[in-house]
């Protein structure tokens, strides 16, 4: 089975996705299979539709099929969101991953995710100085690079979101010696966070602001992308409520067992979600160059995931087990030509009673996501067991 991987969020599907897929499609002559983060994604939010919709949405920009990525590698930093997905195409056999790249300079882009690989000495004690000295993860990463190559301006490189995550696809890749081989499209928008538009192209994150202020936002996403329901501010309202609720009935010590929770900051969450009522103002209060921004929102949402330490480390070696959320009505047989023995697809009750303990236990944290998105909402909690794929 020859397909192409395509990781994703579509939060939301906007023409820069769609040119993604059709040319991943130009490109490689394979069908497209979509692994796409759940109800929340990577900035550790809940997603601004739910995953079914941007799964028929990714269906009608030409995909054949859209997995979803579990929610243990969704909300995870760039390198675990990168392993985990990479370590899902790999099982399912999928022989090429197209991905959006600011600089589509494939080959210095595989050397960077070469060196950072082989973790070679001078590379690791760059890197510890950095940490040490009080900086972030992702910046200490990219000084530490750039003072490898004897070059500054790989910094400008690595500032790009897209490049961070193909590097991070890149460097998985090399680690799992996996056979996938990578495809770097240019991206054709302003970039990643720009609110800036390009002809008819503008970031996934320029557009939600545009709805949320009521103004004109349809020339950027295909027809087909409908926003009757979204994850509104008064949704937003009542699942900040929730998190706080939760890390207020929790100690320290629970806190403490839970993803990227170290070097005391369970205690410093703790006593701010005591002292404050409103996430925004808990991450103002914490924010430091160590634990910046991005990195502080995921902490808070951790524990309403269950997202443990113990389950991150479960998943990585586990036989991936996951949710079909959608399959293109003119190519139903294509993953049935998935190999069980590396991975196991869920569609219904009954795969999901014949998934190991284990297993189970990485994917009832997409189950508890579902519920969790479903009580932000006020929707009835679609059952990820139960629920079958949609044909789209």
């Amino acid at each position: 089975m020859n397909f192409c991987g395509v990781i994703c969020e579509f939060n939301p599907l906007h023409n820069g996705h769609e040119y993604l897929i059709q040319e991943a499609k130009k490109q490689t002559g394979e069908d497209i299979v979509c692994l796409m983060s759940g109800n929340f994604v990577q900035r550790g939010e809940p997603a601004f539709a739910n995953k079914y919709e941007r799964a028929k949405n990714a269906i009608a920009a030409g995909a054949t099929a859209v997995l979803e990525l579990p929610t243990v590698y969704a909300c995870s930093n760039a390198e675990n969101f990168a392993y985990g997905a990479v370590k899902i195409l790999d099982a399912l056999g999928a022989d090429t991953l197209a991905f959006g790249v600011e600089n589509a300079d494939l080959e210095l882009l595989e050397k960077i995710a070469k060196l950072k690989a082989e973790n070679s000495a001078s590379f690791a004690e760059s890197f510890k100085n950095e940490i040490e000295n009080g900086i972030c993860y992702n910046t200490a990463l990219k000084r530490a690079i750039a003072k490898e190559f004897g070059d500054e301006k790989i910094l400008e490189i690595l500032e790009k979101p897209n490049n961070i995550l193909a590097v991070e696809y890149l460097t998985a890749i090399i680690r799992l010696d996996s056979k996938i081989k990578p495809i770097a499209i240019k991206r054709i928008d302003n970039g990643y966070y720009s609110e800036n538009e390009k002809n008819e192209f503008l970031s996934a994150s320029g557009i939600r602001k545009l709805v949320f202020q009521e103004k004109e936002y349809e020339k950027y996403i295909p027809k087909y992308v409908k926003f009757d329901k979204y994850f509104d501010k008064i949704c937003n309202f009542r699942f900040e409520s929730l998190i706080i609720w939760n890390l207020r009935k929790m100690t320290p010590e629970e806190l403490e067992k839970h993803y990227d929770y170290n070097e005391g900051i369970e205690y410093r969450i703790k006593e701010m979600a005591d002292k404050y009522s409103t996430p925004d103002e808990i991450i103002d209060a914490i924010v430091t160059p160590r634990y910046r921004q991005s990195r502080v929102k995921k902490l808070l949402i951790y524990p309403s995931l269950e997202i443990t330490k113990k389950k991150v480390n479960l998943a990585k070696t586990t036989k991936p087990a996951v949710k079909v959320l959608a399959i293109s009505k003119s190519n139903k047989t294509l993953l049935s030509l998935v190999n069980k023995r590396k991975i196991s697809l869920v569609v219904s009750n009954k795969d999901y009673e014949n998934l190991s303990k284990q297993q189970k236990q990485i994917f009832d944290i997409d189950l508890n996501a579902s519920n969790l998105y479903a009580v932000a909402t006020q929707t009835q909690n679609n059952d990820d067991k139960k629920k079958g794929t949609l044909f789209v």
